[in-house]
């Protein structure tokens, strides 16, 4: 099982070039509900578009408690330079088996050019398998959702299966699931699309004996510029509902 408190405390470490990870907060509802406006964000969701705030208060107040008793992973991508909010990024428990993750993405429409969610998707599934001991990992969108499906293509994923789902209406909804395994990944990814913030502040005095003080404190390098191969834009992908 995944220790997703741990987790967490490891993937609000992690930074790419333009995006740093932190905890998801309530105060994240805000710009969560202005991307809500936009009626293609909801397009492919399995929830209606909240016609409030409130709703959206509601929904990230309960996912960050999850989060805080540590039933699932929820990250807020934000900008290096500024802080401004750019995806929730959430990993919680699939119901396939114990060691499997399903993850999500809900990305502003203020970043859905620039390729955001690509570098942040890669940069999280990179994370879940160099931290964790995650056997495999999963999502799913909406077959009409292009954007999601080829960002979930181009991150490693491949379609395993296609079935029904239900929104919070009731109404079925045909889901097209991807999946990547460890061995997957460990033969297509052989440097690391993040890095991460060394533990400093952990004294060779605090670690418990036995213990490697530098195993957690790594930074894992981006891969070379020149080992880098040209990436397809995000299509104005807005969310993957996962």
């Amino acid at each position: 099982m995944i220790d997703y408190l741990a987790f967490t405390e490891q993937l609000e470490r992690v930074f790419t070039a333009r995006l740093a990870l932190r905890p998801l907060a309530l105060s994240d509802a805000w710009p969560l509900f202005q991307a809500t406006r936009n009626p293609e964000f909801n397009k492919h969701l399995l929830w209606e578009q909240p016609a409030n705030e409130s709703f959206v208060l509601d929904r990230v107040n309960t996912t960050v408690d999850a989060a805080r008793r540590g039933r699932l992973a929820a990250m807020s991508a934000v900008l290096k330079t500024t802080g401004e909010w750019v995806s929730l990024y959430r990993f919680q428990p699939s119901s396939l088996e114990p060691d499997t993750v399903e993850m999500g993405i809900w990305t502003s429409d203020k970043f859905w050019n620039g390729r955001f969610s690509l570098e942040l998707t890669r940069a999280c599934i990179d994370a879940a398998f160099s931290l964790s001991n995650v056997s495999a990992l999963i999502g799913g969108a909406s077959p009409h959702n292009r954007p999601s499906c080829k960002l979930l293509e181009y991150c490693g994923l491949v379609p395993f299966n296609l079935g029904i789902r239900h929104s919070e209406s009731l109404v079925e909804v045909l889901a097209q699931e991807f999946r990547i395994t460890r061995q997957q990944w460990e033969e297509k990814h052989a440097t690391s699309a993040f890095e991460q913030v060394p533990f400093e502040n952990i004294s060779r005095e605090s670690v418990p004996e036995g213990e490697n003080p530098t195993r957690s404190g790594a930074i894992f390098a981006r891969r070379p510029a020149a080992q880098r191969r040209q990436l397809p834009e995000d299509h104005g992908s807005s969310a993957a509902s996962f």
